[in-house]
């Protein structure tokens, strides 16, 4: 893929952990800066001090916060344009990027929305319609564009047979850090749904963490007290995701609040791109894009939704694998998503 920028040079700033193998806005933001050359600075509860001179990545922990205040504003004079690729309005770089243009990529839609740092950015870049409609309301629809996180549809290609087993098999890729963050992310919920219905069989695909990762352990004790032989953990990190997907018959991404998780995850958009379609919660915020382009099912948050959902997915099966390969051309290709940052770095510098 020919590079599409040249001479701009860009700083991406983060708050992800920069965990690319695991974790999804830290892939984004690495792809990014891999294809166009650029330099990655993160701020993240689960970094320390971060430093890798051949990625022309640093890393810092919050606690750095006064010195990063000064520092910062010295960084940025290395760049011609900075991307913040992270919350609505991540409260440190809203407060000390002000010398370069910025382009602004929404990953996470979590936080307070500053209306006067969404101003000061040249483009404001959202992964869902939702936060289209709040950037619109605040004026800003002239810079506001809908770019989807893109993937290699080489690697993750659709497969051949639609086949499904006798017993759906259905996979969680996007298992939470914490414990806290099972509910929400909705674990809970399909252990209750696993609980209930033992004809339906469940991986979760649980992620090392280098720092904070309780939720693991604890899942397998909660799975362990509930006899649930129907639910296996899947350890490690995955070198072939295209084939864990290929193994179930269904991805789920099953948030219990609009904020249960990356708004725009991961997990769907790989899965799509395998012929592979996508469960996912009415609350979560592309429920909508996965109903109007009928490359899945949406359920209600109760055990019986969820099970309905499940039996009328499986009655249109082969037509939901063909939306989904679909979609995922139209959507989520990497290339796309190249040129389209290329137009607005080119047009911020």
């Amino acid at each position: 893929m020919p590079k599409a920028v040249g001479p701009v040079r860009i700083n991406y700033w983060t708050t992800a952990p920069l965990e690319p193998q695991i974790e999804a806005v830290s892939q984004e933001v690495c792809d990014l800066a891999g294809h166009f050359g650029g330099r990655i600075f993160s701020v993240n509860p689960h970094l320390s001090l971060r430093v890798e001179k051949r990625a022309r990545v640093l890393g810092f922990h919050p606690r750095w916060d006064p010195a990063l205040r000064l520092v910062i504003p010295f960084l940025e004079r290395g760049g011609d344009v900075n991307h913040v690729y992270a919350e609505v309005s991540p409260w440190l770089y809203h407060k000390t990027l002000r010398r370069r243009p910025i382009v602004l990529t929404i990953a996470s839609e979590k936080g307070r929305v500053v209306p006067e740092f969404l101003a000061r950015c040249s483009a404001v870049v959202v992964q869902t319609h939702g936060m289209a409609r709040t950037v619109e309301k605040l004026g800003l629809d002239a810079r506001a564009h809908l770019i989807y996180p893109g993937i290699d549809l080489e690697t993750f290609r659709p497969r051949s047979d639609t086949t499904t087993h006798a017993r759906p098999r259905v996979l969680l890729a996007t298992f939470p850090r914490t414990v806290e963050e099972l509910a929400t992310r909705g674990v809970n919920f399909l252990l209750e749904v696993a609980r209930q219905y033992p004809g339906i069989d469940f991986s979760l695909l649980s992620r090392p963490w280098r720092t904070g990762g309780t939720a693991g352990e604890h899942t397998k004790q909660l799975i362990a007290a509930s006899g649930l032989a129907n639910v296996t953990v899947i350890d490690g990190v995955q070198q072939d995701m295209r084939a864990l997907y290929l193994q179930h018959d269904f991805t789920v991404i099953p948030y219990t609040t609009p904020d249960g998780g990356k708004e725009c995850p991961r997990s769907l958009i790989e899965t799509l791109a395998c012929g592979v379609p996508v469960l996912i919660s009415e609350v979560a915020p592309l429920s909508n894009f996965v109903r109007e382009r009928d490359c899945g099912t949406v359920f209600a948050l109760t055990p019986a939704g969820f099970a309905g959902a499940i039996d009328a997915a499986l009655s249109h099966y082969p037509r939901l694998c063909e939306n989904a390969v679909r979609e995922s051309r139209a959507n989520f290709d990497v290339r796309a998503t190249m040129k389209a940052y290329a137009a607005l770095y080119e047009a911020a510098h």
